[in-house]
């Protein structure tokens, strides 16, 4: 059973860094963290990460719903992420679950004007193990409770019904908004902090999974490149 304490957001521990947080531009403190759960880790993704992600993103199932295109080479891939990394309207996480890297997270784009970024994940050979049900409610949790974003934008396949699927769980809706990242056949939706808000009682009421899922602590784990 779900108490009134769980379900007034579940202990989220945004209070010691809400002012540091709102004097400086979005994911300038959010990309420098990491965030936990009971089960999962989203860390902030580092040189030596790049192997992996080396494997994810030229995974061919994986590179055709990518917002960009497939490193070629592991060159490629260091190169890109050494360009990415100190661009601070961009942040990368990599996914733990149990202590087993599983996929990455990134925020891109960010528009200090607005409080809104674009917003992807891939994941590896766990993909099909409906993880990123759980997954993607948890990324929004961090990114509006901690990066004070007020909508977030992700792209997804015209023919992907899983995750138009999920998207709308999310509270997500179909918006116009130009993406720079945008591919022919796909769709862009937008994620707004006040709908999606209104979606976590229904996720908290779900599972025990989800409860233990919106129990997220952050710290600062390194400093800017």
């Amino acid at each position: 059973m779900i108490n009134s304490f769980e379900k007034s957001i579940l202990c989220i521990r945004a209070t010691l860094y809400r002012s540091m947080i709102c004097s400086q531009p979005p994911l300038a403190v959010y990309r420098r963290a990491e965030f936990r759960t009971s089960q999962y880790r989203l860390r902030p993704a580092s040189a030596q990460d790049q192997h992996l992600m080396f494997g994810w993103r030229s995974d061919g199932e994986t590179a055709r719903f990518l917002s960009g295109s497939a490193p070629n080479s592991i060159e490629d891939q260091l190169a890109w992420f050494e360009s990415v990394r100190r661009d601070a309207s961009y942040s990368y996480h990599i996914i733990e679950y149990q202590n087993v890297p599983i996929g990455v997270t990134s925020m891109f784009n960010a528009d200090p004007s607005e409080s809104e970024a674009e917003w992807g994940v891939v994941l590896g050979e766990h993909r099909g193990q409906g993880l990123v049900k759980l997954i993607a409610p948890l990324c929004c949790i961090c990114a509006f409770r901690f990066a004070e974003l007020e909508n977030i934008y992700t792209c997804v396949n015209h023919d992907n019904g899983a995750a138009m699927r999920k998207m709308k769980q999310l509270g997500a809706t179909l918006f116009e908004k130009p993406s720079s990242y945008r591919k022919n056949g796909e769709l862009l939706f937008r994620i707004n902090a006040d709908e999606f808000q209104k979606t976590l009682i229904t996720l908290a009421d779900a599972s025990s999974a989800g409860t233990d899922e919106l129990d997220v602590e952050m710290r600062i784990v390194e400093t800017a490149p």
